[in-house]
């Protein structure tokens, strides 16, 4: 397959932001990423409107044996994966599962097309990684740590609706509940803490002028890092904070 890393550019990963896919789905999508660069049609900086257009193949067993698939001869991770990915028009032009000759046919997105052919900012994700995903806001998590990572100060912010919560106030779509945030996002922090190795610095930032949290802001030690602790520590007022260990 050749080198084992591939590039995901900040646009990329603002691009999956609020969308919520099974884990499947997310482990597929960042394999397919991957693959994209090893065919004679690679992410590249111009001209990519035509090569949003072609159709593109691999075999399921490819796939397998990347790590982003159980190895398994069975197609159920795959049907899964394809079924949820195939609802994303945002993502993918067409993508289709063939079990009888065990391969899977894509092409993605002018909009994917888009966000990769701004090349900077951007980081570098080992094929690995994608074994690392459980489901929840891992692909959020793990495209933004890629790109953030390689910067003096990493420091990134979701939302509720990144993460897939509604506002307890219709009126005020930016509102999340405190209680639901920290559920759905500590856990995979603290697990995604052990792969930077580092721990991490999370504040969620109400308005100045009204109570209400609106934002996460995550914050971890680059390499090399150029926080100091006690910037690293300073959120704005009436900011919770928390430290986020391995």
């Amino acid at each position: 397959m050749g080198d084992d890393k591939v590039r995901i550019t900040a646009d990329l990963a603002d691009l999956v932001k609020p969308i919520t896919l099974p884990p499947a789905a997310q482990k597929l999508f960042l394999a397919l990423v991957y693959l994209q660069d090893q065919t004679d049609h690679r992410w590249t900086r111009q001209n990519w409107e035509d090569r949003a257009k072609v159709r593109f193949f691999c075999g399921l067993g490819d796939l397998r044996a990347l790590g982003c698939a159980p190895k398994a001869r069975n197609a159920r991770f795959f049907q899964t994966a394809v079924a949820a990915l195939a609802q994303r028009p945002d993502l993918f032009g067409k993508i289709e599962l063939c079990t009888a000759s065990g391969h899977l046919l894509w092409s993605f997105s002018a909009k994917v097309w888009q966000a990769m052919s701004k090349m900077e900012p951007y980081g570098l994700m080992r094929i690995g990684d994608i074994a690392r995903i459980a489901g929840g806001p891992d692909l959020v998590l793990l495209t933004q740590i890629v790109v953030q990572r390689g910067k003096h100060m990493p420091n990134f912010v979701l939302t509720g609706r990144d993460l897939g919560l509604d506002s307890p106030d219709a009126g005020d779509p930016d509102l999340f509940d405190l209680r639901a945030m920290r559920r759905r996002l500590e856990p995979a922090l603290r697990r995604w803490a052990g792969y930077i190795g580092s721990p991490v610095h999370l504040g969620y930032e109400q308005r100045g002028h009204m109570p209400g949290y609106v934002r996460a802001r995550i914050r971890f030690k680059g390499r090399p890092n150029f926080w100091t602790d006690a910037a690293i520590q300073r959120f704005p007022l009436n900011t919770k904070v928390f430290k986020i260990a391995p």
